[in-house]
């Protein structure tokens, strides 16, 4: 059997393999790096894997885990980025009493600026198979990628998330947001359609204090302010993304929550594209790793 394991700075995920890909079992903890004291990783593998550690015939951790705050620090595999090039610089560590652990590399681009992601390649990879196209991974740092008969060609990261939670937490446009408001489409589709408008001189930071202005002249309601500042920053991020990465095919494959990912869709939908949603996908990469390294284990065998 094969453990893989994604490992981030939130949360633990196993995954148990049989040797032919199938997937037999997972398992979840809400303990990322991050909560992990005095670099006691083996620890806690051995903990929330359990008696997978013991069986697995080796393991393969991928995220976070394998960064300079993780367990081992890999190198970047530089993009374009196939499943081979993360293979090829993955890290093995030998630890008394357990299979060997394989540590995998994130992917990097350098030009036009700097970018990284640890993690979100194998989800990539693992949802487009040996398809293209324009694949997103929606959260606090939102990646969307170009992917290329498989291998991600180029990416980019958008701090969306990240900074509409500080503008509702902590700025003049959020103070006026209520304690507890429901979710209103309408006024996400409102910020979305915002940020679209060319009628309006400027880009995002143009638009952002319309989030107060709008309820002082009682346009805008109160608790619709959260729901609008994230289509005003979800819309501006699609429409930045579309102008340099293209939309050849105006579709768009979503990978992530559903309720997050569907947001997305209405704001995609909005700017006249399609998408696709998918959930699992770091089980269908770790899935085709497994067997990758089966097919290569088998030509290794024969030469």
């Amino acid at each position: 059997m094969i453990l893989a394991i994604e490992w981030t700075s939130a949360a633990f995920h196993a995954f148990l393999f049989g040797d032919d890909g199938t997937l037999i079992a997972q398992r979840q903890h809400a303990r990322g790096i991050n909560h992990i004291t005095d670099g006691a990783f083996e620890a806690a593998l051995r903990e929330m894997a359990g008696d997978w550690a013991a069986q697995a015939s080796r393991v393969y951790l991928a995220g976070m885990i394998t960064s300079r705050n993780g367990w081992v620090e890999t190198p970047y595999a530089q993009a374009p980025a196939s499943l081979n090039d993360i293979l090829a610089k993955a890290v093995t560590k030998k630890v008394d009493g357990l299979a060997p652990l394989i540590f995998l590399p994130g992917v990097s681009v350098q030009h036009p600026l700097p970018d990284m992601m640890r993690g979100e390649e194998l989800k990539i990879i693992g949802a487009m198979a040996q398809g293209s196209g324009l694949v997103t991974l929606p959260g606090a740092h939102t990646k969307w990628a170009i992917v290329e008969d498989g291998a991600i060609a180029r990416f980019a990261t958008y701090m969306t998330g990240e900074i509409g939670t500080l503008l509702k937490a902590n700025s003049l446009v959020g103070r006026l947001i209520p304690a507890q408001s429901a979710d209103n489409p309408e006024a996400f589709l409102r910020g979305v359609k915002l940020a679209g408008n060319r009628g309006i001189g400027g880009n995002v930071l143009r638009r952002i204090f319309s989030a107060r202005s709008m309820v002082l002249f009682d346009e805008l309601a109160p608790a619709d302010i959260s729901d609008y500042l994230s289509g005003l920053l979800i819309g501006a991020e699609i429409d930045e993304v579309l102008q340099e990465f293209g939309h050849p095919d105006k579709h768009v494959t979503l990978i992530g929550p559903a309720a997050l990912c569907s947001r997305y869709a209405l704001a995609l939908h909005e700017a006249g594209m399609t998408s696709t949603i998918v959930e699992n996908a770091g089980a269908s990469a770790f899935r085709a790793l497994v067997l990758r390294e089966r097919q290569l284990q088998a030509v290794a065998s024969t030469v």
